[in-house]
């Protein structure tokens, strides 16, 4: 009974250490949502919070608008003048959201941005593919092609506003991938996150046109229950048939995240694409934490065998080599950054951003084989001559990718595998002493017995030599 008892306390001691060293901290949950498709993203690192049906074709309504401004912001100047033709203001259906533009018309491409994404206008996404492109089906084009260079999968656009036709769709995680881009450019998340905006003065309107952001998290309308204080911006959309979708931003404790929702409910209904919007967003920021890499990446890249043997790359004098200056992860509270797997990733051929910085690899950081954030690496020292796209750099990053592209040491295999062996090693000791001891205690027995023989012989023979 005692070895059983103890065998049990060791076997229990074993298993516990390796539930502990096994745990997740952050259970997964099931929110309950109104939207047939949902997504909240981080925008710095493009980590996934949370989703349901991402990849499933929705319609999306006017969030198309967002890649129209991002297109449009892509290609042209704030400072231009877009002037509207009759074309543009006059081919919209009936009761589009429109802001009163008239043929002739000229505003600023910034004042057309403004109509688009607070005031979802559908005559300035007319205007604006008009001035940038030629026309809607050019401008179009650029749209499906800008979504295939973010990777998006299961995109198609067929207009700039976002009306329904059959052949426009996109799904929650394309949409998340285009807002989180178009996140990044200062010029689109300034619009987007203005509350009212005035345009002075047209050749065509004396009196300019008075705006207003439809987002109700961002400002208060006719629903001001659902204003949301970590509200940055967003884009609403609704036809009959697309029903209603959303895209906005929040910016808390030094994450900003993406949530996107697409089909669902009305806002009068108690769930509804604002309480839907509000779960996603408290799940992110209840549940993950926002890391800052640049340090840590800069020292994996720096300590790494590529510095010590092509030494020109680097120095603390030239500090030729840089990341991205915001690079963060996303992780579940209470996990360290040290419990994260890095991967260094060098290019053969050195690539060019659009800020004209040649990138020369990534760093991309991984926690329970899922990607949460990252940084290029940059070399600024473009003119020499060790960076010449004439050279073939393989030769000079073979050691190197090699190097580490090599898998971590298992330690939780290592940890395993010793904690068994201690295990046993108690086991095998403890069944030894026992055997031991039990040889000892017959032994002793044996001895016992055959005394008292040589006892009982004695006194007999006493006895019969007395008769």
């Amino acid at each position: 009974m005692k070895r059983i008892t103890a065998l049990k306390i060791v076997v229990s001691f074993a298993i516990g250490l390796f539930t502990l060293c096994n745990a997740d901290t952050v259970e997964a949950k099931k929110l309950s949502l109104s939207a047939d498709s949902a997504i909240v993203m981080d925008v710095d690192s493009g980590a996934i919070l949370y989703e349901k049906n991402i990849d499933k074709r929705q319609y999306p309504a006017s969030i198309t608008k967002i890649m129209t401004s991002l297109v449009a912001i892509e290609n042209s100047s704030m400072s231009e003048t877009v002037t509207y033709s009759k074309s543009a203001v006059l081919n919209l259906e009936s009761r589009a959201s429109n802001i009163g533009l008239v043929p002739g018309e000229k505003m600023s491409m910034e004042e057309s941005l403004y109509a688009i994404l607070l005031m979802s206008a559908n005559e300035a996404c007319n205007g604006v593919a008009e001035h940038i492109a030629g026309g809607i089906d050019n401008y179009v084009n650029l749209m499906n092609q800008r979504a295939k260079e973010l990777g998006c999968t299961g995109t198609h656009f067929a207009n700039t506003n976002g009306l329904w036709m059959k052949n426009h769709y996109t799904t929650a995680h394309d949409m998340a991938l285009i807002s989180r881009e178009a996140y990044k450019n200062p010029d689109f998340a300034k619009i987007t996150g203005t509350k009212r905006y005035y345009i002075k003065k047209t050749n065509k309107a004396k009196d300019g046109h008075a705006l207003f952001n439809h987002h109700g998290m961002l400002l208060a309308g006719n629903y001001p229950q659902y204003v949301y204080e970590h509200c940055v911006g967003g884009k609403t959309g609704y036809t009959l048939k697309c029903r209603y979708t959303l895209v906005t931003y929040a910016k808390k404790d030094g994450m900003t995240l993406v949530s996107v929702v697409m089909r669902a409910e009305a806002p009068w209904n108690d769930a509804n694409e604002y309480t839907d919007t509000l779960k996603l967003l408290n799940y992110g920021f209840d549940n993950y934490a926002h890391h800052d890499i640049k340090e840590d990446s800069i020292q994996q890249v720096g300590s790494n065998y590529l510095f010590t043997r092509f030494s020109p790359f680097f120095n603390t004098a030239s500090n030729s080599i840089s990341v991205d200056p915001d690079a963060g992860v996303i992780l579940p509270k209470k996990v360290k950054l040290d419990q994260t797997q890095k991967k260094i990733e060098y290019y053969n051929n050195p690539q060019t951003d659009k800020d004209g910085r040649k990138i020369i690899g990534k760093v991309t950081y991984t926690y329970k084989d899922k990607e949460v954030g990252g940084t290029n690496i940059y070399y600024t020292a473009s003119d020499l001559p060790t960076l010449n796209d004439s050279i073939d750099m393989s030769e000079w990053f073979v050691d190197a990718v090699e190097k580490v592209n090599k898998k971590p040491f298992p330690w939780k295999r290592v940890i395993l595998i010793v904690i068994l062996v201690l295990v046993a090693g108690f086991l095998g000791f403890y069944l030894f002493q026992r055997i031991r001891a039990e040889r000892e205690i017959r032994n002793r027995r044996n001895r016992h017995k055959k005394t008292n023989r040589r006892h009982r012989r004695a006194e007999r023979d006493m006895y019969i030599k007395r008769k």
